[in-house]
């Protein structure tokens, strides 16, 4: 299976950490919590844990959580496989991993193959549609402040993220990884980002900026936080960024 490097996750550090947190925590919440049954005592794979928000989540549904992260390079999903035997964990979760690939059915059926008969398979990805101007604002800022948006991230956006960003994509893919009762849908969240020093920070945590704001350093990297928050202005309409939610059943042989 082929996938675009995720090492520029790991790159950016304590920025991501905690930037990250403010969106991608309430959003884990919700994908675990549409599990079809309870996760209670069950091994559950976080693959791609990344600042570990659906390890957290699942821990607080006294799941055991299984955290592989993508940004390791001897367990990175473009060496083929995972790490783990067939039938290890009773479920698995997937977090905005999967539209880093270029071939997500690749990445679902090996979600599957790690995961046992009747195991859940729950996975997040933007939706294609997912907008937002006050975001915009901010990246329009750094661009005119000297950040350009990086290679790596252009290919991502154009030849892998798209290719599960609507309901539909996303139960293609699922049933040809031979995943059963696949049910998608795409909605809004309300990530409770209201104030633009919120969506600032969760922007400028993004990997995409983690060169950009090592080079010009913390003093500039400071008065930039200010631009960016008048950018965004003080009437931004709160972050919903959508979501394509999956919620698939690995199936019992025979």
């Amino acid at each position: 299976m082929r996938s675009l490097p995720a090492d520029h996750y790991a790159r950016s550090g304590e920025r991501w950490a905690l930037g990250g947190e403010l969106v991608y925590g309430p959003i884990a919440a919700e994908l675990v919590g549409t599990s079809p049954h309870s996760l209670a005592s069950r091994i559950v794979l976080d693959a791609g844990a990344g600042t570990g928000a659906a390890s957290a989540a699942l821990r607080r549904h006294r799941a055991r959580p299984l955290a592989v992260d993508l940004s390791a390079g001897m367990l990175a999903w473009h060496a083929a496989a995972l790490p783990l035997a067939a039938g290890s964990v009773d479920d698995a979760v997937a977090a905005f991993v999967l539209n880093h690939f270029t071939d997500p059915d690749a990445g679902l059926a090996e979600l599957a193959r790690v995961t046992r008969p009747g195991g859940a398979v729950l996975a997040t990805v933007f939706g294609n549609d997912s907008h937002s101007d006050a975001r915009d604002r901010i990246d329009a800022a750094a661009a005119a402040a000297g950040w350009q948006v990086p290679d790596w991230y252009r290919q991502m956006k154009t030849a892998a993220a798209p290719l599960l960003g609507t309901p539909a994509a996303m139960a293609t893919a699922a049933r040809a990884a031979g995943l059963t009762a696949v049910q998608t849908e795409e909605r809004q969240v309300d990530v409770g980002v209201t104030q633009p020093g919120q969506l600032v920070r969760y922007r400028l945590s993004s990997p995409i900026f983690a060169d950009w704001l090592d080079l010009i350093g913390p003093e500039r990297s400071q008065a930039f936080v200010v631009r960016a928050e008048e950018a965004v202005g003080g009437a931004m309409a709160p972050f919903r960024p959508a979501v394509v939610f999956l919620r698939a059943l690995v199936p019992h042989g025979g």
